[in-house]
C-alpha cells in the first residue's frame, strides 16, 4: 500500500475559458456549494464547488485553452466523465436541460432498481447520473 487518503473524497478539475456557465450548471443541477476562488500566480484562477467532502475545481487559465478536437467524449484516453448519484434522476435530467446542459441518453433501468442517464454540461463534459 502506498499511503492512506487524508480525506475520504475525490476532487476533480475542469479546465475552461469561462467558469460562469459551469459554476451555474453544477450549482443549479446538483446543488454544489461555491467556495472561495483561488488565484494561482502565472497560471490562472481556480473556482471551487463543494460536493460533500469532494471539490469540483474549474480552472480558468491565463492563456485560454484550446478546444478538445475529439469526435466524442470516449474518443480520447484519460479522465473523461464524472458519475454523480442523485435522489431523483428525472428531476436531475430536467435541471440539466434548464441549466444549459444536454441529455445524451435518457434515464433507463440499467439493472433492477438502478437507473442511469448520460448528460453533458454546457461545455460538453460528460456526466453519468445514477439513482438507486
Amino acid at each position: 500500500m502506498g499511503t492512506r487518503m487524508a480525506k475520504p473524497a475525490l476532487d476533480a478539475g475542469i479546465v475552461s475559458a469561462d467558469a460562469a456557465p459551469l459554476l451555474a450548471f453544477y450549482r443549479g443541477v446538483f446543488g454544489f456549494t461555491p467556495l472561495e476562488p483561488l488565484r494561482v500566480p502565472g497560471t490562472g484562477v481556480v473556482h471551487k464547488l463543494a460536493c460533500g467532502q469532494s471539490v469540483l475545481r474549474v480552472m480558468v487559465p491565463e492563456t485560454p485553452p484550446e478546444p478538445d478536437a475529439a469526435k466524442s467524449w470516449s474518443a480520447r484516453a484519460g479522465i473523461r466523465y464524472l458519475t454523480l448519484e442523485v435522489e431523483d434522476i428525472a428531476a436531475a435530467v430536467a435541471a440539466v436541460r434548464a441549466h444549459g446542459g444536454r441529455v445524451e441518453l435518457e434515464p433507463f433501468e440499467l439493472r433492477p432498481g438502478r437507473f442511469v442517464s448520460m448528460v453533458f454540461d454546457p461545455e460538453g463534459n460528460m456526466i453519468e447520473i445514477g439513482q438507486g
